[in-house]
């Protein structure tokens, strides 16, 4: 840039000049080094203000957490409550579906039977019944286990028949659907 003369102080010796240079120099230089530290510190002052939002914000969080702690527990508690009786309802099912079982064997035993057997001991387990009894004669025992499955206890087999002292012992075995089978039953 060639050196103006209409800016030029020929008032001022040749020193002054320089140092008025050196001055607006260091004037320029200033003003750059502050804009440099302004450009530099405005992300360090949004961090610093999102870092303080930030507090703020967790501040408020712990106090609503703090506020709910109790309802956090009655909750968890209620669920454990709520566990604790959907077992016990499944318990119940359970078993009302063991008595609809026992009530309809013992229907079947009570249909089929006949004056020449007599049942001595009914045992309901998990899969199957088995009905222990007294005959007189082996025909009675093979006519009773025939008139159970008529009876609707499909499934009756005779699992053991031995001789004793006044007639015959036997145990007539009879499958029992599971309970899983009569709960998707039952909705119909």
């Amino acid at each position: 840039m060639k050196p103006s003369f209409a800016s030029f102080d020929f008032s001022r010796t040749p020193q002054q000049r320089r140092r008025q240079r050196e001055l607006g120099f260091y004037r320029w230089l200033a003003v750059a080094a502050l804009l440099g530290c302004l450009i530099a510190a405005v992300p360090g002052l949004r961090v610093w203000w999102h870092t303080a939002s930030l507090q703020q914000a967790n501040a408020m969080l712990t106090q609503a957490l703090q506020k709910m702690a109790p309802q956090v527990q009655q909750t968890s508690a209620l669920r454990a409550r709520i566990e604790a009786l959907n077992t016990q309802l499944s318990a119940q099912e359970q078993l009302a579906r063991r008595r609809q079982q026992a009530i309809q064997l013992l229907r079947g035993a009570a249909q089929a039977g006949n004056p020449q057997t007599r049942l001595q001991r009914v045992m309901l387990q998990a899969e199957r019944a088995e009905l222990r009894g007294h005959a007189a004669t082996a025909q009675a025992v093979q006519e009773y286990a025939a008139a159970l499955t008529g009876a609707g206890l499909d499934g009756a087999t005779l699992n053991d028949l031995h001789a004793e002292d006044r007639g015959y012992a036997f145990s007539i075995v009879i499958p029992l659907a599971s309970p899983a089978a009569n709960a998707t039953q039952e909705p119909k």
